[in-house]
């Protein structure tokens, strides 16, 4: 009883913006070149998060801002840093909400003989057609493929004994 009553009550992690830790990568400061290092290489950003009540609603942005930050781009020239100042865009989000979400039916389960009858053609996709294995013609094997060109017997044996 002691350990229940020391316990606090859990609060429900309600959908709403918190601050979270961004990575800036290289790729947003210069995607043509690999020589350099960003400073600071994380930065604080808000994003939404949190509960809803079930698994078909997430907790998405409905409101997202744009702002910029100005970090250091050092790259490294006969091994001097040579500093850059580099404006990088950043999204906020402001405001946040639980949002229906599409899930697609899971691909491993396949319906038994009453679910394929009650299925309707207007529910076959193309990714089931795809699935189908597509049948090649058997390779056909040619003997001394790189001589084939040559149609006399004589010269055929005086290339290969040569």
């Amino acid at each position: 009883m002691d350990a229940l009553a020391a316990a606090e009550t859990a609060v429900l992690a309600e959908c709403k913006t918190r601050e979270v830790v961004f990575e800036i990568s290289r790729n947003m400061v210069d995607s043509t070149n690999a020589n350099f290092v960003v400073w600071p290489p994380c930065v604080e950003v808000q994003r939404c998060s949190g509960c809803c009540n079930n698994r078909n609603v997430q907790c998405r942005p409905t409101q997202i801002r744009v702002r910029h930050v100005q970090v250091n781009k050092i790259e490294f020239v006969q091994r001097k840093p040579k500093f850059k100042k580099v404006v990088v865009p950043l999204e906020d989000h402001v405001q946040c909400r639980c949002e229906a979400v599409f899930r697609p039916p899971p691909r491993n389960i396949r319906p038994g003989p009453r679910e394929q009858r009650r299925l309707s053609p207007s529910f076959t996709t193309a990714a089931v057609s795809q699935r189908q294995r597509v049948r090649r013609p058997p390779a056909q094997k040619r003997k001394h493929k790189k001589y084939k060109h040559v149609n006399d017997k004589k010269v055929l044996k005086e290339i290969l004994i040569a």
